[in-house]
This record gives structure tokens, C-alpha cells and sequence, in this order.
């Protein structure tokens, strides 16, 4: 059932998350991968100050399922 229209979108907020950034997406990855669905992962950004959003944009490069939301400031995790 792979490919066609999105049935699952999965939203992350983020702030501050370089760290353990790679490993999580790395995870979540592997368990979208063993799904019969076609899934998107959207992270937010919420105005993180360290090299998180760098390396969602590198993500979003590698992941044609990444789609990044970048918040101008830290708005909190309710909001993003």
C-alpha cells in the first residue's frame, strides 16, 4: 500500500534537540518504514538557538517525507 495519498502525519516539535536529533528521526524512520502506509513527518521547529534546525533541513534533504515548520521564536510546545 505504499505510495498515493498521505494517510498518517506524524508532528514533532523540536527546540533545542541536536543532540538527539539524528537518533530519534533515525527510529521514527524505521518504524514508518515497517508500516503498510504512506506517511509524512512534520517537524516544528520552535525557535531552537543550537544547531537543531540545521539539521532538520539536512533531514528534510535526505527524507523526501520531512516537511520543516520554522518558528521565528520559542513560542512552546503547545503552540508548535
Amino acid at each position: 500500500m505504499k505510495g498515493g495519498a498521505i494517510v498518517l502525519s506524524v508532528v514533532v516539535p523540536v527546540y533545542n534537540e541536536q543532540e538527539v536529533l539524528p537518533e530519534f528521526h533515525r527510529r521514527l524512520s524505521g518504524v514508518l518504514d515497517s508500516l503498510p502506509i504512506v506517511a509524512e513527518i512534520i517537524y516544528v521547529n520552535d525557535g531552537s538557538r543550537d544547531l537543531t534546525l540545521e539539521q532538520l533541513h539536512r533531514l528534510k534533504d535526505l527524507d523526501g517525507r520531512v516537511t520543516l515548520i520554522d518558528l521565528s521564536r520559542n513560542f512552546g510546545k503547545e503552540i508548535a
